[in-house]
């Protein structure tokens, strides 16, 4: 049994796709909240998954979830978090109490997904969080992969949906620094097919894959993009990034459901470094613009 943590969300979703073409037997933790009508559990089950419903914070439900299973797949970790201790619990603390419990329940393989621009350093807190989780999961006793997507992208696209606050801001969107650190925005079948033809696939074991789609952008041709999309003339405005911390604190209190970290965000440059790797699979080669038009209409 494989255990997919973040399996209702966009990259989840698409890893259980995949597990499922493959025939692997999967399981799910999900929060089950909202309203039943929306819920997602009876599609989960339709398609064959188990489900465990319950907060991953929890260690009974962890416990539960990992119960019977030889793989782990850690997909989870909200893109949104309404403050900074919300983040560093789903990013990293999360992470090191499912090691734990996932190495005493008897997980062999466990495949971390982490983020391209994670670094020990980072302008981004998200980012540090992410590095340390991949310093834990490193760590362990696993049979690990840890792969590292750049922003991906499907029927939606976080990080946009991250950035939106912003650019509905008027007069001006403000830019952190000069607006040239670069994404390299990847399709999230891409990911999710990587990640599952890794699971088995020894050459994939201790491994760290970075993982990016075909067109690098810099924030600034990004922003101009949506931009273009969504027809929004608002000017851009650069600020010095050492007031960037300033500039965040007064973004969450004007902008609701602003991202913790976006200023981070904006910083830090989320493409491939590793140019030797070899994937396990080839990637499609789908681009962003394929799909923005279809992803801003569903904002």
């Amino acid at each position: 049994m494989i255990l997919v943590l973040g399996g209702s969300g966009l990259l989840g979703s698409a890893i259980l796709r995949h597990l499922h073409r493959q025939r692997y037997p999967a399981r799910v933790l999900t929060r089950g909240m909202g309203d039943w009508r929306s819920s997602n559990i009876p599609n989960l089950k339709q398609q064959g998954t188990e489900v465990v419903v319950g907060e991953m914070t929890d260690p009974n439900v962890l416990a539960k979830a990992i119960s019977g299973c030889t793989a782990v797949i850690h997909a989870g970790g909200s893109f949104f978090q309404s403050n900074a201790q919300t983040m560093k619990s789903e990013h990293l603390d999360v992470v090191g109490e499912l090691a734990r419990i996932a190495e005493s329940g008897g997980v062999q393989r466990f495949i971390h997904v982490s983020c391209l621009g994670a670094s020990e350093h980072s302008a981004s807190a998200m980012m540090q969080y992410k590095w340390e989780a991949e310093q834990v999961i490193k760590d362990t006793r696993f049979y690990w992969t840890i792969v590292r997507p750049s922003y991906f992208f499907g029927t939606s696209f976080p990080f946009l949906s991250a950035l939106l606050p912003v650019l509905k801001l008027k007069p001006v969107i403000p830019i952190p620094g000069a607006g040239l650190c670069e994404l390299e925005p990847v399709f999230v079948d891409d990911v999710a097919n990587v990640i599952v033809q890794s699971l088995y696939n020894r050459g994939s074991v201790s491994k760290t894959y970075e993982i990016g789609g075909p067109v690098t952008y810099t924030l600034l041709e990004f922003i101009e993009l949506v931009k273009e999309y969504m027809k929004i003339k608002t000017a851009l405005m650069h600020i010095p990034t050492d007031s960037a911390d300033k500039t965040a604190k007064v973004f969450g209190k004007i902008v609701k459901n602003v991202h913790t970290d976006l200023i981070g965000l904006m910083s830090v440059d989320s493409i491939c470094k590793n140019e030797e790797q070899q994937l396990p699979v080839e990637l499609s080669g789908m681009t962003l613009e394929e799909h923005l038009g279809t992803i801003i209409q569903n904002l």
